[in-house]
């Protein structure tokens, strides 16, 4: 595809000009690409990925957050990866062995891989990575810390762990979060204040080159990953647009080709599925079994009294706020774990169905009265980039006034939102979207242990207290069988919601849509959303020579 330049008959091939452009210019809009007439690997080209969030750091190994991932996961690399089966793939590890007593994990390392800076990667980068980042800072590391008993590094490209007991979970979480990072950038001082964290240094297939505040992240390929036919593309560049339909607006005119699903509004979908240039999928979102939900502070009044919060939960009409927030795609919550993590999901579980009658007797019960119209006033949070969210809180505003609670909607900028309701708690109601894969050790325990209620983004933020809660995920986390792990979750999920620890509105719809001159995006891997260091411009070169 080309166009001509005003003024001249010379053709500008968007690819080509992209491809040669400086780092510091911004990426101009051009037309939309035809479908490329092969589907092979070529070479060349960059990749332009709009999001909706600007991260506040590139350090995913102390937050979580997906606008950090959507940037430095091709900055980074792990152990191993999740294919779509959640079954562990290569990555610095060539191959791995399992002792039959379950007990010893052996991880046979690349040779020869450097990082960005040039130094040479070694084993005792994930010996440190492990030991000084993700088990002490990681929302979900910090959990799982306990059941290793060493970690050995016998060379300078074999890893061994030791667990105290066999374990479900540990290697699923070596594959899904445990992005491996330098010993000598990191080995001192604060990692939360590291320099590094807003000019990452890895050993993945692109590197960090620029950050332009308030416009763009750039990266460039790493000529000397440590496998040769990869990358293909020569650039990754990630534009931040906060306006949900002028990123959608950019998609489809080419400006870029990537937007994941958290920054594309479900009233979108339809209108980008009928566009033959762009392909939408709600694949390689299979690790993460996402869950809209409105937490509660449950430190403070009113929220700290269990029938407060029923009366909300029946105050408010899901199937409402589904449909009009993401326009029927998404099907009700019906506790913290989703349905696409079926062998721990049951939704055998206490329901509060809308019933306004009854949460009207609910808050009289608890001791807030309707005077004038009003019980009590709070204020709901949301992350103002996401409309969806906005549109959700909006709604439960006005249901729960209709109950004679008064609330105010503040949509605040990401970094507000995490300061607020995580650092420094100071909130009444908040909505977000948290995963609860890939295993309900990862991505739902975090949220209600009472040990991990602590100034950490996606945390226990609700700061939910339970003895028994805390002994089952313990338990779950520790077994070895996925059978009573299975049982352990279930029972923990229905006493959840037996003491309504919050209101989970619906399981998110997640497509997402890129340009289909692109390939290798959500077709292999669980983890696909953010891990694109393999895609390829179908309209690229054969070779690199």
């Amino acid at each position: 595809m080309t166009r001509s330049a005003k003024g001249n008959a010379t053709t500008l091939s968007r690819r080509g000009f992209l491809s040669t452009a400086a780092a510091g210019l911004s990426v101009m809009a051009l037309p939309g690409a035809v479908r490329a007439a092969t589907d092979g690997p070529k070479y060349g080209g960059v990749f332009v990925v709009g999001a909706g969030v600007e991260p506040r750091h590139l350090n995913q190994n102390i937050a979580t957050d997906i606008s950090i991932k959507l940037i430095s996961n091709p900055v980074f690399s792990k152990l191993v990866g999740l294919r779509s089966d959640l079954s562990p793939k290569p990555d610095l590890a060539k191959d791995w062995t399992v002792s039959d007593d379950g007990l010893t994990f052996t991880f046979n390392l690349h040779e020869g891989v450097n990082w960005h800076d040039g130094k040479d990667f070694t084993s005792d980068d994930v010996k440190f990575s492990f030991e000084e980042l993700l088990f002490k800072f990681h929302n979900v590391g910090k959990g799982l810390a306990d059941y290793v008993e060493a970690i050995e590094t016998p060379d300078a490209t074999t890893v061994v762990f030791r667990l105290s007991a066999p374990n479900d979970v540990i290697m699923t979480f070596i594959a899904g979060q445990g992005f491996i990072q330098a010993r000598h950038i990191y080995g001192e001082g604060d990692p939360m204040e590291n320099p590094a964290n807003l000019a990452p240094i890895g050993t993945g297939p692109f590197k960090f080159v620029d950050w332009q505040r308030g416009q763009q992240i750039i990266l460039e390929r790493n000529e000397d990953y440590f496998l040769d036919d990869q990358p293909y593309v020569d650039r990754i560049i990630t534009r931040f647009i906060p306006e949900a339909s002028a990123r959608i607006r950019a998609l489809e005119a080419g400006e870029v080709d990537y937007v994941t699903y958290a920054d594309l509004p479900p009233s979108m979908v339809a209108e980008l599925e009928s566009n033959p240039d762009i392909t939408v999928t709600s694949k390689g979102h299979e690790a993460w079994g996402s869950i809209t939900e409105l937490m509660m502070n449950l430190d403070s009044a009113p929220f700290n009294d269990k029938r407060v919060r029923m009366a909300i939960d029946h105050a408010l009409d899901i199937n409402f706020i589904i449909e009009k927030a993401v326009f029927g795609l998404a099907k009700p919550a019906t506790g913290p774990i989703s349905s696409e993590l079926g062998w721990a999901y049951t939704p055998d579980t206490t329901q509060y169905d809308y019933d306004v009658e009854t949460a009207k007797a609910l808050l009289d019960e608890a001791g807030y009265p309707d005077e004038g119209g009003t019980r009590f006033a709070t204020s709901v949070i949301v992350n103002r980039a996401n409309d969806a969210f906005v549109k959700a809180a909006q709604i439960v505003a006005e249901q729960l006034r209709g109950v004679g609670i008064e609330v105010e909607v503040k949509a605040l900028d990401a970094a507000t939102v995490a300061e607020t309701v995580y650092v420094k708690r100071e909130f009444g109601m908040y909505i977000q979207s948290l995963t609860t894969g890939p295993d309900p050790a990862m991505g739902v325990q975090r949220q209600y242990i009472s040990s991990n209620i602590r100034p950490v983004p996606y945390t226990n933020g609700i700061g939910y207290r339970s003895d028994e809660i805390d002994a089952l995920f313990e338990q779950a986390a520790a077994s070895p069988d996925r059978a009573e792990r299975a049982a352990l979750y279930k029972q923990a999920a229905a006493m959840l919601c037996d003491d309504c620890a919050m209101v989970w509105l619906y399981e998110n719809p997640t497509y997402s849509a890129f340009a289909s001159t692109f390939g290798n995006l959500h077709s292999w891997a669980a983890e696909s959303i953010y891990s694109y260091g393999d895609v390829y411009w179908k309209e690229g070169k054969d070779s690199r020579a």
